[in-house]
C-alpha cells in the first residue's frame, strides 16, 4: 500500500501539468458610473495548447475575475460567434486577432441575482475595431456599471522552466523527495521478508 503511494506521489510530482496564465490589463475606460479597471482578471490555459497554437474553449480553467463593487461567485470560459477556439503566437502566447465576429470570453456572475443580470465579460481574441482589440463589460442588475468601448489586451505568463531540461520547481522537488523517501523505507521493509528460494541442479 505504501509502495503505491509513493509511486503516485511521485508519479503526480513528474506529470503536473505546466499552465501558462493570462492576465488583463485595461487601456481605455469607455463608459458607466463605476469606471476603473478591473482589479483581478486572469486565466490558465496548458502550456501544451499555447506551444501548440490554439487554445480551446475547453482548455481555459483557474478563471478569477473581480471588478470593484461587485461580487461574482460563478466563473466560466465562453465562446463568441460559432467558434470554439483562440489562436495564439507559441512563442510569446498573444492573441492572433483574425476575426472580428468570432473569438472567446471569461465570465463571471452574482448567481443571487435571478435574472442573471450581474456580470463582467471580457473577451479574449475577439478584435472589435480598429485598435480596439479586446474589451469588457459590466453590468449591475441590468443596468451599465462599466463597459463598452472599454478596450485592453491580455499577457501571457509562462511557467518559469518550460524546456525539456529544465529542472522542476522547489515545490515538485519536495514532491520527488518525499515520495523517493517513502518510497525507498517501503522498498527496504518489503525486502526484509522476502523469502529466497534454490533448487538443486
Amino acid at each position: 500500500m505504501r509502495l503505491a503511494a509513493a509511486s503516485l506521489l511521485c508519479s503526480t510530482a513528474l506529470h503536473a501539468s505546466p499552465v501558462v496564465t493570462y492576465s488583463w490589463t485595461t487601456t481605455s475606460q469607455g463608459f458607466g458610473p463605476h469606471l476603473d479597471q478591473p482589479s483581478t482578471a486572469t486565466f490558465d490555459v496548458p502550456l501544451s495548447s499555447v506551444l501548440a497554437g490554439v487554445i480551446n474553449y475547453i482548455d481555459i480553467t483557474n478563471i478569477h475575475l473581480s471588478y470593484p463593487g461587485l461580487t461574482f461567485d460563478f466563473f466560466s470560459p465562453s465562446s463568441i460567434g460559432f467558434e470554439s477556439q483562440a489562436f495564439v503566437d507559441p512563442t510569446t502566447g498573444a492573441f492572433v486577432y483574425h476575426d472580428p465576429n468570432q473569438g472567446l470570453a471569461v465570465f463571471a456572475a452574482d448567481t443571487s441575482d435571478p435574472n442573471f443580470s450581474t456580470f463582467l465579460s471580457i473577451t479574449i481574441d475577439n478584435p472589435v475595431g480598429g485598435s480596439v482589440r479586446d474589451q469588457y463589460n459590466a453590468l449591475n442588475h441590468g443596468a451599465a456599471y462599466a463597459g463598452y468601448p472599454t478596450a485592453g489586451y491580455w499577457t501571457a505568463s509562462f511557467p518559469a522552466t518550460t524546456g525539456p531540461g529544465a529542472a522542476p520547481e522547489a515545490s515538485t522537488w519536495m514532491m520527488m523527495i518525499v515520495g523517493f523517501g517513502v518510497l525507498g523505507g517501503a522498498m527496504r521493509r518489503h525486502g526484509r521478508r522476502v523469502t529466497r528460494i534454490s533448487f538443486a541442479g
